[in-house]
């Protein structure tokens, strides 16, 4: 029987190592720039910092491994041999088309019962949107490792590759798969569709056993996202008010979006969802190793 060392695995522990990889690079970014003189826009500042606390955090993921006797490439997996990535892709767009309604529905929902919460909220993307930075080529090459290698890289190899293993350990892989998705979805603020997001990505790595296949379906849906955002990124003219309203108005859009993309989501799921008692990822991988 394969050992486990997932079981010596605390997510607990993973938290607080976040928290503190978050507050000393914070510290040491703004000591950087305070002995430097630098003035970096606000922008910057949250990508260069996503950047380092998701690396710093990888890094001391890795040395957790080595000391809990881990095989990372046990965690990561091998691609399947002809791997048909065309449903894969058609699967990503529907999971972009249902975090899209997710937003419109929830949004335009809450935005009857906390008005003043919303229209911040859009008046921060409406501002963020208009500024103009002094270097807009770091602004986008930052956002492109940010958003397409960073994020995919590091948040699928600790939601799925850590916390859902960890977690699967501890309470089974279905309850696993439940809890981490959850989590992922309760730290982004589209809560609904990056659950969804979050659901598929788990059983896209339960069913190959590979982080390879969620990492670019990941960085697939970023690359999408970011390149619309650029399309749409115009000067605002409209108020908060306005688009208040027009978040409002384009509730049917979203439940129109949602009724098309969540069927072939649920299917997707029912026929691939795992069994409660089904050994990890880490484990069939490191048995077929030893075979």
């Amino acid at each position: 029987m394969i050992h486990n060392p997932f079981s010596r695995v605390r997510v607990r522990y993973l938290f607080a190592k976040g928290l503190l990889v978050s507050l000393l690079s914070g510290i040491c970014l703004g000591y950087v720039q305070g002995i430097n003189g630098l003035t970096l826009n606000n922008q910057v500042v949250v990508l260069v910092l996503y950047i380092l606390i998701f690396g710093l955090l990888c890094l001391w993921i890795f040395a957790d491994f080595n000391r809990l006797g881990i095989n990372l490439r046990y965690v990561v997996g091998i691609l399947p041999k002809n791997y048909k990535w065309l449903p894969t892709v058609g699967l990503v767009v529907l999971v972009i088309v249902f975090s899209l309604s997710a937003y419109l529905v929830s949004f335009s929902l809450l935005s009857w019962f906390a008005p003043s919460f919303i229209e911040e909220l859009l008046r921060q993307v409406a501002s963020n949107a208009s500024a103009h930075s002094s270097a807009p080529l770091l602004d986008n090459l930052l956002s492109a490792i940010a958003i397409i290698v960073v994020a995919p890289i590091a948040e699928e190899f600790i939601f799925r590759g850590v916390i859902l293993q960890r977690w699967a350990t501890k309470w089974g892989i279905r309850t696993a798969l439940i809890v981490s998705s959850v989590l992922f979805g309760i730290l982004h603020p589209n809560f609904l569709g990056l659950s969804m997001f979050g659901f598929v990505m788990g059983v896209l790595y339960i069913k190959t056993r590979t982080l390879i296949v969620p990492i670019a379906c990941h960085g697939l849906n970023n690359l999408l996202a970011l390149t619309a955002g650029f399309f749409s990124n115009q000067p605002q003219t409209t108020s908060s008010l306005d688009n208040l309203e027009q978040l409002r108005s384009g509730w049917w859009v979203g439940v129109l979006l949602m009724l098309i993309s969540l069927p072939g989501l649920i299917r997707f799921l029912s026929r691939n969802w795992p069994r409660q008692n089904a050994p990890t990822p880490y484990l069939i991988n490191a048995s077929q190793a030893n075979t």
